[in-house]
């Protein structure tokens, strides 16, 4: 047997096999349940009444975190509605067993990138 042919066997059968490995579909990162798009802001306890109607993530001191929309605050617990993927349910958690509170803050609008109203603005009207 020819040496050459063989050597061209070996190379051409090398650069077979790395289209193979490259036409691997690429694997979708998955979402950890209950996270959120947008930025997460550790809030105090007593601010949450500013954060009605807001996504929070509840750390517990029993170690678990509980994601939903804040519906009712008061000193004693604060009410939450958890998503669709723990029932749609309605959870009071007590004040003395939050370890900490992080509110979503939605990203900015893409078409008005400078708009602070949407990030970070201060209430009410600015007098002239």
């Amino acid at each position: 047997m020819n040496p050459i042919p063989a050597s061209i066997l070996a190379l051409v059968s090398a650069f077979a096999v790395v289209p193979a490995a490259a036409a691997e579909p690429a694997r979708s990162v998955k979402t950890p349940k209950g996270a959120t798009s947008g930025q997460q802001r550790t809030v105090d306890y007593t601010d949450l009444e500013k954060h009605v109607g807001a996504q929070i993530s509840v750390h517990t001191t029993n170690d678990t975190v509980r994601s939903g929309t804040l519906l009712k605050y008061t000193n004693v617990a604060l009410t939450m509605r958890l998503g669709p993927e723990a029932g749609s349910i309605d959870l009071s958690v007590p004040r003395g067993t939050v370890r900490s509170v992080t509110v979503t803050i939605a990203p900015a609008d893409p078409l008005f990138p400078n708009d602070t109203f949407q990030q970070e603005a201060k209430p009410g009207a600015q007098k002239n």
